[in-house]
């Protein structure tokens, strides 16, 4: 195994998680990333060095000494294509003679040998696969899991338990479409959650897309399981699949059961009561099991339904699903119920498809009913924002009211044209605001919501608080730029 690893970019959520997983197997790890955040704060306190500056007289003294050294390189460099090309570390450490791995490579390599349960998906994965961990680790099955999200138990994107016997230890990991990531995992069984298209500045189209997913099935292991819960995808070949090794179970939807391949399978009855999410359950050559459990929508009931034929692939007894779904707390940023009283709540949802958009917002519907459902929306990407614009402007309608932040431009330079108000004024029915960040808070309060549901992948979970606070009036201080 490598025994020193350098990330460039270690406080992203899939960085931060290889990074625990050196650490926890005794390497000496660090790293460098741009911004202080949560993630790297505790990245420091289970002791990573971690330097925000960049500068080349920050590196561990121990990398340093190993650029000068001629007769070899003792340590292995991590970099994902968040930080550019140009970076002067990244320049510097190139022309040191390294050869920076990619996440996903490495990510490739410590699976390669270990039963592996992936999950893809253009949304849905973290989820899928945060259940996925759990359902093994709950009913004692030896698992590493690496997350695409912080599990709230345990409050982590990694998760490690202890071989036991001779039991095999399963690896469990969220298989990334960006960048065509996911093509350096081989699975054993796996799930594909959804194929809408996304990260077209990667693919430039659905189609190239869609081949993408289907040479990723292609790798799961001959004999395999290979489940898919789109019952919407369209595959742009549907005789692409047809010659995968795996079993393909799918696709998963809501309504009778279904009978694919002589399996009994998929979901039904999904509805909220007494407080929490319900559905019913179909699994092969079981009887139908009612799920009552704190996740609720359609999206979430087949995203359990994919973990949990993944989960009894790796052994865990089908009768044991329903109390362990039950068990699941969630994921950061998933539905989260950040705040609540008797007359106000506050979810923070990661959701920045359309798609998504619309499952949160259903969602959303079945946990609330009768309750008027107040949205803000951070954009993700000019890119993104500019391919979906009708389809994003379609899924916020189904908002009682609606307020747009400024595009979150994470990677990118500013397309001209490209803003928020462009989705604004394609919606339908829905009052929508488009404030500058400095005057959000005033309309906020203005608008006095109900029900506020945070949605996008960006930052915007940083005025969660502050939110909060000035619609229960804790606070009298005047509008800020950022809290």
């Amino acid at each position: 195994m490598m025994e020193k690893v350098y990330f460039l970019g270690i406080g992203g959520i899939g960085m931060s998680a290889l990074a625990r997983w050196f650490n926890a197997h005794g390497a000496e790890v660090a790293g460098y990333d741009r911004t202080p955040s949560a993630l790297t704060r505790a990245l420091k306190e289970e002791g990573i060095a971690v330097d925000h500056s960049g500068a080349l007289d920050e590196l561990p003294a121990g990398l340093l000494q190993d650029m000068k050294n001629e007769s070899g390189r003792t340590w292995t460099i991590v970099w994902t294509p968040a930080i550019p090309a140009d970076f002067p570390l990244l320049v510097a450490l190139n022309a040191a003679g390294y050869t920076p791995l990619k996440r996903a490579e490495l990510l490739g390599r410590i699976t390669r040998d270990k039963p592996l349960l992936a999950v893809a998906g253009t949304h849905g994965k973290t989820t899928t696969t945060s259940l996925l961990a759990h359902m093994l680790s709950y009913n004692g099955t030896a698992v590493e899991a690496f997350l695409g999200g912080i599990a709230l138990e345990g409050n982590s994107n990694l998760l490690l338990s202890k071989e036991t016997g001779d039991a095999p230890l399963w690896m469990v990991a969220e298989a990334d479409e960006f960048d065509r990531s996911f093509l350096h995992l081989r699975p054993t069984h796996a799930a594909i959650t959804s194929v809408d298209p996304d990260h077209l500045d990667i693919y430039g189209t659905h189609k190239k897309m869609l081949a993408a997913f289907a040479d990723f099935a292609h790798q799961v292991a001959p004999g395999g399981l290979l489940v898919h819960t789109d019952a919407a995808a369209a595959w742009s070949d549907p005789s692409a699949l047809q010659s995968v090794g795996a079993q393909i179970y799918g696709p998963l939807k809501t309504g009778e059961s279904l009978e694919v391949r002589g399996w009994s399978a998929g979901y039904s009855d999904v509805r909220g009561e007494d407080g929490k999410a319900k559905f019913t359950l179909h699994l092969r050559g079981q009887a139908p099991m009612q799920i009552s459990w704190r996740l609720p929508g359609a999206h979430n009931a087949a995203n359990a339904t994919a973990a949990a034929h993944l989960a009894v692939q790796a052994g865990i007894a089908p009768l044991q699903v329903p109390a362990t779904l039950s068990a699941f707390s969630g994921v950061a940023r998933r539905f989260e119920i950040k705040r609540q009283s008797d007359t106000r709540v506050i979810v923070d949802d990661y959701a920045h498809h359309p798609r998504e958009i619309a499952g949160t917002i259903a969602a959303a519907r079945l946990t609330f009913p009768n309750r008027k459902i107040t949205g803000i929306f951070q954009p993700h990407l000019y890119s993104r924002t500019q391919d979906f614009l009708e389809d994003f402007a379609a899924a916020l309608s189904k908002l009682d009211a609606c307020v747009l932040l400024p595009i979150y431009a994470a990677r990118e330079a500013p397309i001209p044209g490209v803003d928020a108000h462009e989705i604004g004024e394609k919606m339908v029915g829905c009052p929508v605001k488009c404030p500058p960040e400095n005057r959000f808070l005033d309309v906020l309060e203005k608008l006095d919501p109900d029900v506020l549901l945070f949605m996008g992948a960006g930052d915007l979970d940083r005025w969660i608080e502050p939110a909060w606070n000035r619609l229960e009036k804790k606070t009298t201080q005047p509008p800020i730029d950022a809290p």
